[in-house]
C-alpha cells in the first residue's frame, strides 16, 4: 500500500487538479523549487467534482500528510444545485483543503500581475485568460505551451508571487464581507500556507 511507502519522516503534500492547466502549474512548482518534502500533483479520469474528490479521498487513504483540490468555481456556480451538491461535498470531507478560483486557475495567474485586490469580475475562463495575455502573450491551456513554459518559474521570474499570496489571501477575506462585490478570487495562499507549514 502506498501508505507503507511514503516516508512518514518525510511530509507529502497531495494536489488533485480539474485538468492539464492544474497538473502542469503544479508539476512545474515542485520542479523549479525542488523542495525536500514529496509534492504530488493529480488529474483525475474525469474532471466532475465527484471524481476529484473521489481520488483526493483516495490520496487520504494512501496517507499523505496534506491533500487539496484545485477547484474552478465556473461551472460549480453555474447553477444552484451543482453549488448546492458541492457545498455538501466541502462538508462531508474535512479532511480535504478545498482551493477555490473563480473563474478559473488562470485567475490565480493574473494575480501575479495585480498591483492590489480588484473587485472587477472576470465571468469566465475565456475572460479571465483575455486579461492574462496582456502579461503571457502566447498563453495557451495545451501540452505545447506548458513543455515549452515551466508556468511556476514564468510567473515567479515575470509577475510577483509574494503580491500573488497577499492578494490571494486578501480577496478572499473581502469576498467573505461582501461576496456580492468580489466575485472573482482564489484560494491558492491555501497551497502556500501548506507548504509554509511544513518547511518552517
Amino acid at each position: 500500500m502506498m501508505n507503507q511507502r511514503i516516508n512518514k519522516e518525510r511530509k507529502s503534500i497531495a494536489i488533485i487538479g480539474e485538468g492539464l492547466t492544474e497538473y502542469r502549474y503544479i508539476d512545474a512548482l515542485r520542479t523549479a523549487e525542488r523542495f525536500r518534502f514529496r509534492l504530488y500533483p493529480g488529474v483525475p479520469k474525469h474532471s466532475d467534482i465527484d471524481d476529484i474528490v473521489l481520488l483526493a479521498q483516495r490520496r487520504i487513504q494512501e496517507g499523505y500528510d496534506y491533500v487539496l483540490c484545485m477547484i474552478d468555481m465556473d461551472v460549480i456556480l453555474s447553477s444552484n444545485v451543482k453549488t448546492s451538491h458541492y457545498r455538501k461535498l466541502k462538508k462531508d470531507n474535512p479532511k480535504i483543503i478545498f482551493v477555490e478560483s473563480n473563474a478559473c486557475t488562470e485567475y490565480w495567474f493574473l494575480l501575479h500581475f495585480m498591483p492590489s485586490p480588484s473587485s472587477r469580475e472576470f465571468v469566465d475562463y475565456e475572460a479571465t485568460v483575455k486579461e492574462l495575455k496582456k502579461h503571457i502573450p502566447d498563453y495557451d491551456k495545451s501540452e505545447e505551451f506548458f513543455t515549452k513554459v515551466n508556468i511556476y518559474k514564468y510567473l515567479k521570474e515575470n509577475g510577483d508571487l509574494e503580491q500573488a499570496i497577499n492578494l490571494s489571501r486578501k480577496l478572499d477575506e473581502l469576498r467573505a464581507k461582501e461576496p456580492d462585490v468580489y466575485k472573482s478570487y482564489s484560494q491558492m495562499y491555501k497551497l502556500f500556507d501548506v507548504i509554509d507549514k511544513i518547511i518552517r
